[in-house]
């Protein structure tokens, strides 16, 4: 299934669809986001509301070699709150979709659902629904319900990707590249890991969904923001090309963790710039804003680092000042 266009092919459904949801609503519920960000999202009275899904499918998001059951509820969970954090939301809800196949015990299942539980109670986000059957591959899908309430100071309901603006500086939350690192020490199957590996190893188990920081900007009023799932190269191109502007990436300026320079000497820097689920947040604000965000940093207790600047253009990364091929971690290529 290589070399299959997901953009192209969102782009016919909407295509085909066309603007439905635009003529097709009650009054007072006004869809505004349909596909293209990081959630759709509506509002309706004094709430906006935003939804995401996202599919974990066995051998091509994880192993159960190295992924227990417990842990892999928790990281299905936290990918999807991820998106809600990228739109500066707050959680309400999610629904869990789970395919099992005839090897999967009753006990596998309810340790999954604990590893569910603990991300539910952590973020108040309640499991609201979901369905369970029987398939020939193990696959989760999650969908994440977060809202907002209006209010006269923030005009925005939610961060988007299409409001970048050239002179904005370009910023990301976290370190770079430990969840490709963490893949690299798992598929090698070793039991004595030192301190670096084990920091690395739990990076790609266990990411963080950024719901705090996403919600402080949200209310500070950044430009905007996209969570970094498959890589900074390419999820930035993803910002350029929404907004029709250029992104000039700063190698010198990547934050990457001693752990990672330390295990991976020779690879760090490409695994910090194409390396994918770092589920750390991408973001733009104007030059005005630094101060405020470093408050936000501080609030956050999080590193939050610039590592570039938007110029005009018309949707491309540069790369230290090069033109470069924003590529990045496909589900269709593994």
């Amino acid at each position: 299934m290589k070399n299959i266009n997901e953009k192209k092919i969102i782009q016919n459904i909407v295509d085909k669809t066309g603007d439905l949801y635009k003529y097709k609503m009650p009054q007072g519920l006004e869809i505004i986001k349909g596909i293209g960000d990081d959630a759709a999202y509506w509002k309706s009275g004094d709430f906006g509301y935003c939804v995401t899904s996202d599919t974990l499918v066995e051998n091509v998001h994880f192993k159960l070699i190295y992924f227990s059951a417990d842990k892999l509820g928790e990281k299905a969970v936290a990918v999807n709150l991820s998106d809600i954090a990228a739109m500066g939301a707050n959680p309400m809800g999610m629904l869990i979709n789970l395919g099992v196949t005839n090897d999967i015990t009753e006990k596998w299942i309810n340790d999954f659902y604990d590893g569910i539980t603990k991300l539910a109670l952590n973020y108040n986000c309640p499991v609201i629904g979901g369905d369970i059957v029987k398939s020939k591959i193990l696959n989760i899908s999650i969908t994440c319900i977060g809202y907002k309430k209006l209010n006269n100071k923030n005009t925005n309901i939610f961060l988007n990707r299409e409001s970048v603006n050239p002179g904005d500086l370009v910023y990301v939350s976290g370190y770079l590249g430990n969840a490709k690192a963490g893949l690299e020490i798992l598929n090698l199957l070793k039991s004595d890991l030192n301190d670096s590996e084990i920091y690395l190893k739990n990076s790609h188990l266990s990411p963080v969904p950024r719901i705090e920081l996403g919600i402080d900007l949200n209310e500070m009023g950044i430009t905007s923001c996209i969570d970094i799932s498959d890589g900074l190269l390419l999820d930035s191109s993803r910002l350029a090309d929404s907004s029709t502007v250029n992104i000039n990436i700063n190698s010198s300026m990547l934050p990457i963790s001693d752990h990672l320079k330390i295990i991976f000497p020779q690879e760090y820097k490409n695994f910090a710039l194409g390396g994918g689920e770092d589920y750390e947040l991408l973001f733009t604000a104007s030059p005005g804003n630094n101060e405020n965000i470093k408050k936000i940093a501080e609030k956050n207790e999080l590193n939050l680092s610039i590592i570039g600047e938007v110029e005009n253009g018309n949707g491309e990364i540069t790369l230290d000042g090069s033109l470069t091929d924003p590529k990045g971690w496909d589900h269709f290529d593994n």
